[in-house]
């Protein structure tokens, strides 16, 4: 059952990881990037010091509606490959890359989230967006990310972030702050993305 206080842990994998892959952040982002924060493909390959051509991240904006969505950051690395715990705004790194993340980028993967008011138990099957709050705020002293599932505007038939596939199996009572169970709509590898907005 949900706890009735928001405490964000962003989109956290459920059941299995079904692929990840290797991304670039260029060097100076403009937001900062968190574990379990959902990113958004850049549309793009950057040459690295550590991983040769590899896609890149948009960094100019958070994925709040925005087509194109990736998956949620399972590692994240500075520009010598060391682990760190986020990437912040405006990090250099070696001039080219602020860091390399992981992300669970298969359009078929599914993450548990919390929403960020009520939405009903029953909702499974509608659509919602990603909040992130701030700038993809995240916790500094954890590195894990705060987005959650904004719960106004869940609609059947818009085309939002996330779908809702069902509530996390404990949470059987509607409340704010529940987990549920949601896959990326318009996913950037998926069949229906036509290209980068």
């Amino acid at each position: 059952m949900a706890t009735g206080r928001d405490a964000a842990f962003g989109f956290a994998i459920w059941d299995k990881v079904i692929r990840q892959g290797l991304y670039a952040v260029p060097a100076s982002t403009v937001i900062n990037v968190y574990h379990q924060d959902i990113v958004i493909h850049g549309g793009a390959h950057l040459a690295t010091a550590r991983g040769g051509y590899l896609p890149i991240i948009r960094t100019s904006a958070v994925p709040d509606g925005v087509a194109g969505l990736l998956g949620s950051v399972t590692a994240i690395f500075d520009e010598d490959m060391d682990p760190v715990k986020y990437i912040a705004a405006t990090e250099a790194g070696d001039a080219v890359v602020a860091g390399y993340i992981m992300v669970a980028d298969s359009p078929d993967q599914l993450f548990v989230c919390q929403d960020n008011a009520t939405i009903a138990l029953a909702s499974g099957g509608m659509n919602a967006n990603i909040v992130s709050q701030t700038i993809c705020a995240g916790t500094a002293a954890t590195g894990i990310s705060l987005q959650e599932i904004n719960a106004t505007g869940v609609a059947e038939t818009a085309a939002l972030n996330l779908k809702i596939v069902r509530p996390h199996p404990l949470d059987t009572a509607a409340a704010a702050y529940c987990r549920y169970i949601v896959q990326i709509n318009e996913h950037y590898y998926g069949d229906t993305m036509a290209g980068i907005a």
